[in-house]
């Protein structure tokens, strides 16, 4: 809806119709020149002349025939503007110059709606023109001249919307660019992605979006020139067609991996049947433990057959396990028997424990080994914890065999008694010392001299082996 507007209004005076027009006796209406005097044929006469013409009529307002004639000689001369019989000179002049007014009028309503812009140049401008060309289509009875200037400033004032509209429709043409270039490059980016990297259902779905965005803008107004918009349909159709040949490459590549990965499985399943009866289960879990590094190397396939070919060696797998568990049931509760013989041996070799004089039970412990290793083997859930066991207790008097034999070396022994010699001497003076800052009451030497003698005392004894 336009915005309200208030023109101004024009009348013209009597007075100045009188300056602008004259009247001759047959009430025809002539327009002066600028600067020329009004005449009039009935000025002299005055208001007895006005009520002659009236009663030389008919009654009715006509010209008779003579006056007639005087008419269509009169309507002939350039500055003629019309005519009103049966009328006095100013209500001659003044119903022509109303004429005048109502199109004064128009123009400033005109000036208003430019001035509040409540049109678009091009219609105010084929108004202005329109009341220009009817300004200019005869003589009138009024200020042509301050008309004129009115229609001189609405023409200026069309011009300043018509630049205003021009800026604005380079900034709309400019806007509808922008949103264009960020169209394509956005599908440029998702052209240029890598292909194996590209969720191509999440960037095919944008792709579209983006291709409806783009002719949701070409409706728009205002309207791009195709000049302005190929260079960007140009880089969107290039993006829309890199992306496409992209995506078909990529599904072509995929079809062919499955269809490598569908045969590798199908050569691993037929390998895992031939072993599910299997019952040499020890190389036969190697071998299905290499199966499934197998399965695991050559990677995933088309999902629904994956999933199918996966329930294929799984199942084969399920058999082999299911049989190898079932059997090394039955060897555990075999074995059950002699877990019971190793938990009674490991608890008399427990019993020998400490071994501080391992000469001693050298013959014990040794007769208990080998029972050990005669009772035979432990179920599956109790070897480790058996072996770990006896380990400790082996491991022990390892050690102690050790240490004996370093006391027995005569060379070890030599450096010993070496030792325990200079620690006797040491501890010695030590106590002297001790004994003559007791005599003379010296707290610190005292407690220097028994944590010295401490120290020597618990070295001598490790040596010794007290």
């Amino acid at each position: 809806m336009s915005p309200a507007v208030k023109p101004g209004h024009h009348e013209t005076s009597a007075e100045q119709a009188r300056q602008l027009a004259r009247v001759d006796d047959e009430g025809h209406v002539y327009a002066l020149a600028a600067g020329q005097p009004q005449r009039r044929s009935d000025e002299a006469a005055g208001p007895a002349a006005d009520a002659e013409r009236t009663a030389d009529g008919d009654g009715d307002g006509a010209p008779d025939s003579s006056a007639a004639s005087s008419s269509e000689s009169s309507a002939s001369s350039p500055d003629y503007v019309g005519q009103y019989p049966e009328a006095t000179a100013d209500e001659a002049l003044l119903y022509f110059a109303r004429k005048f007014d109502d199109l004064y009028d128009r123009a400033l309503l005109l000036k208003a709606r430019v001035e509040s812009a409540a049109d678009g140049a091009r219609p105010l401008r084929e108004s202005m023109q329109a009341l220009r060309r009817e300004l200019e289509s005869g003589p009138w009875v009024g200020d042509v001249a301050a008309l004129g200037g009115v229609l001189d400033e609405i023409a200026a004032g069309v011009d300043g919307l018509a630049a205003q509209e021009t800026a604005e429709a380079e900034a709309a043409v400019d806007a509808h660019l922008a949103v264009r270039e960020e169209i394509v490059a956005e599908a440029e980016r998702l052209a240029a992605a890598d292909p194996d990297q590209q969720h191509w259902k999440t960037a095919q779905q944008r792709m579209q979006e983006l291709f409806d965005a783009w002719k949701a803008e070409q409706k728009k107004p205002p309207r791009v020139t195709k000049a302005q918009e190929d260079p960007y349909w140009k880089r969107f159709r290039a993006a829309r067609s890199t992306f496409d040949k992209n995506r078909r490459a990529f599904f072509s590549r995929r079809d062919q991996h499955h269809a490598e990965v569908k045969q590798t499985k199908e050569e691993l399943i037929a390998r895992a049947e031939e072993l599910q009866h299997s019952t040499d289960f020890g190389p036969t879990t190697k071998a299905f433990h290499r199966l499934m590094d197998d399965w695991k190397a050559v990677g995933r396939g088309a999902r629904k057959t994956d999933d199918a070919q996966w329930a294929r060696f799984r199942a084969a797998q399920d058999v082999f396990f299911a049989a190898r568990e079932q059997a090394n049931a039955e060897t555990d509760a075999q074995y059950a028997q002699n877990l019971a013989a190793k938990e009674q041996i490991l608890a008399e070799l427990e019993e020998l424990m400490p071994f501080t004089k391992p000469d001693q039970v050298r013959e014990q412990y040794h007769a208990l080994l080998e029972r050990w290793d005669e009772a035979g083997r432990v179920p599956r859930g109790d070897v480790k914890r058996m072996e770990g066991a006896v380990k400790r207790i082996q491991d022990a008097f390892r050690e102690a065999e050790d240490a004996q034999w370093r006391q027995a070396d005569p060379e070890t022994r030599a450096r010993q008694d070496s030792m325990l010699a200079q620690l006797d001497e040491t501890i010695g003076e030590l106590e002297e010392s001790l004994a003559a800052a007791r005599e003379h009451g010296e707290e610190r030497r005292i407690k220097e001299a028994e944590e010295a003698l401490e120290a020597r005392r618990s070295w001598r004894r490790m040596l010794a082996g007290e």
